[in-house]
C-alpha cells in the first residue's frame, strides 16, 4: 500500500472508531424496533434523537435523547459500571422535558448499557455536591441495550409526554 507524505493531517483515532461503533450498535436496535433516529452532528449533550412509531406505523409525538460514551474498558463498581458525568450535562438533563438516556458502550465486548438519567437523579442522594465538576453515575450490568430496552425507552417517552400533556390541562 502506498504511503503519503503530505505532511501533518487529521487523524482518525481509536476513540473516533469506538464512538461510531457505539452509535451503530444502538442504531441497529432502534431500527429493528421500527423507530428512526437522527445523529446529532454537534454534540451539546446528545448524540442521538430517537423518534418512535406506534404498532400501526404512525408517528408518535416526543423523542428520546441519547448520550453515548464509548470505551475499550468500562470502569466497574461492584455490579455496576461507573461513569463520571460532566456537571454541565447533568444541569441540562435535569430540566429536559423528554427522557434522556445515557449509554455506556464497551467496545471490548461490543455491548452497551443504558440508564434513564432523570429517574436516576430523582433521589436527592444522587445529586451532585455544590461546586462539583462531575457527578458519578452507576449503570447496572443488567441494563443492556436490546430491543426490549428500546421498547422501554419508548414507554418512558410516552409516559413523559402523557404527564406533560396532563399537566397542561390541570386547573
Amino acid at each position: 500500500m502506498a504511503k503519503f507524505s503530505a505532511g501533518e493531517r487529521k487523524r482518525r483515532t481509536r476513540q473516533h472508531v469506538i464512538a461510531d461503533l457505539s452509535a451503530n450498535h444502538v442504531e441497529r436496535y432502534i431500527l429493528n424496533e421500527g423507530h428512526v433516529l437522527h445523529r446529532v452532528s454537534t454534540d451539546y449533550g446528545y448524540d442521538l434523537v430517537m423518534m418512535t412509531f406506534d404498532e400501526s406505523g404512525y408517528a408518535e409525538p416526543g423523542a428520546v435523547f441519547l448520550q453515548l460514551k464509548a470505551s475499550d474498558s468500562l470502569v466497574t463498581s461492584g455490579q455496576n459500571f461507573a461513569y463520571d458525568l460532566d456537571i454541565r450535562d447533568y444541569n441540562l438533563w435535569k430540566i429536559e422535558t423528554q427522557p434522556v438516556v445515557l449509554v455506556l458502550y464497551d467496545a471490548s465486548v461490543r455491548r452497551a448499557y443504558w440508564l434513564h438519567v432523570q429517574e436516576y437523579f430523582a433521589t436527592a442522594s444522587r445529586r451532585p455536591r455544590k461546586g462539583a465538576k462531575t457527578v458519578r453515575v452507576l449503570v447496572s450490568r443488567q441494563q443492556t441495550v436490546s430491543r426490549r430496552a428500546v421498547a422501554r425507552m419508548r414507554t418512558l417517552k410516552n409516559t413523559f409526554l402523557f404527564q406533560l400533556v396532563e399537566g397542561a390541562f390541570d386547573d
